[in-house]
């Protein structure tokens, strides 16, 4: 794409020019093309166009098979037969370890109200109650929240936090959303709403794919659109945080890299974006991709022996090697602080 010539945007997170990098980039559905724009200045990723995705998550949450994205429900049934679920899930993957580490860090006591954005099928907050914390779930697919509350108790509500914010006004301590922030098409929006049910002194703890470990000129190494429409840098997540005069500090994964098993895959700058899975119209996958080992074990063990196989496997520290320690894992952690 030429510098000079790209068509331009605005990127709405520190309103500043974001120029086009990749035009026609193939979208999850067969047939869908996006255009990639990169800000100018604080580098975050989106395309254009963004799209509503209830109809999409409502499939994801409804698909009860182990292949695909049934990993989710293989996931929840695991979850619930571990005596104690949070300290697996802290050790299985490096998005619940800083989860877990910045609630550890922040001190965030036992009895404490916590809203999970995005619970899914709900077992990080149902995991959260097992630990004596008082949360509960919020998300878009009413698939999801169906579920989780016949499978772990009425813990959850349907809806978005947009409107669940109205009357729910300064009543949590803290905001937990894991994955969640790439898939809305207005985190500014996102981000106000939450700190709006959030206590004085509260916390929005949110995890999201890092656009910053990768090689500047890199197009795009996330979730394909309309997965995923943001691929942000801490910049981009500072950018928010200061519209709303909050303050922002990211978890270090430097503990994590030191003791576990870890793998960061690196884009690599001015090539086309990745090719993520592509469905017809009827959510059929197209070149469906092959089983590796995780999926065969995942059929062969149950979900909770599975879960504390990864576990073990990423305490294996001596199978790591020539690897430096980093403050960066794939994704970010951020926790973001309502004065």
């Amino acid at each position: 794409m030429d510098n000079v010539s790209a068509p331009t945007k605005i990127c709405i997170l520190c309103n500043t020019s974001a120029q086009l990098v990749y035009e026609g980039m193939s979208g999850y559905v067969e047939g869908t093309k996006y255009d990639v724009y990169e800000c100018l200045n604080c580098k975050t990723g989106f395309v254009d166009p963004m799209s509503n995705l209830k109809e999409e998550y409502d499939i994801i949450y409804g698909n009860n098979t182990i292949d695909g994205t049934g990993y989710y429900h293989y996931l929840a049934y695991g979850v619930k037969k571990l005596r104690k679920p949070l300290s697996s899930l802290f050790n299985y993957s490096a998005i619940f370890w800083g989860v877990i580490k910045a609630v550890k860090d922040f001190n965030v006591k036992k009895g404490e109200k916590i809203l999970e954005i995005g619970s899914g099928l709900g077992y990080l907050t149902y995991a959260f109650n097992k630990e004596g914390y008082d949360c509960e779930g919020l998300d878009y697919s009413d698939t999801a929240t169906n579920f989780a509350n016949n499978f772990y108790g009425a813990r959850y509500k349907q809806g978005k936090i947009e409107e669940y914010s109205n009357n729910h006004k300064e009543i949590y301590d803290v905001v937990i959303a894991t994955e969640v922030i790439e898939h809305v098409s207005d985190p500014n929006l996102f981000i106000e709403n939450s700190l709006k049910v959030l206590k004085s002194g509260g916390k929005i703890i949110l995890t999201t794919p890092i656009k910053d470990v990768h090689p500047n000129g890199t197009i795009w190494e996330t979730e394909t659109p309309p997965i995923h429409l943001w691929w942000f840098t801490e910049k981009g997540i500072e950018s928010i945080a200061k519209k709303f005069n909050a303050q922002v500090s990211f978890v270090d994964f430097t503990d994590y890299t030191k003791n576990k098993i870890w793998h960061v895959h690196i884009g690599t700058s001015g090539t086309p974006p990745h090719a993520g899975p592509i469905v017809r119209s009827d959510r059929s996958f197209i070149n469906p991709r092959k089983k590796g080992y995780k999926d065969i074990l995942m059929g062969i063990l149950p979900a909770w022996m599975y879960i504390k196989l990864v576990c073990l496997y990423h305490d294996l520290k001596f199978l790591q090697r020539n690897k430096p320690d980093s403050k960066y894992m794939y994704g970010m952690c951020a926790v973001i602080d309502k004065l």
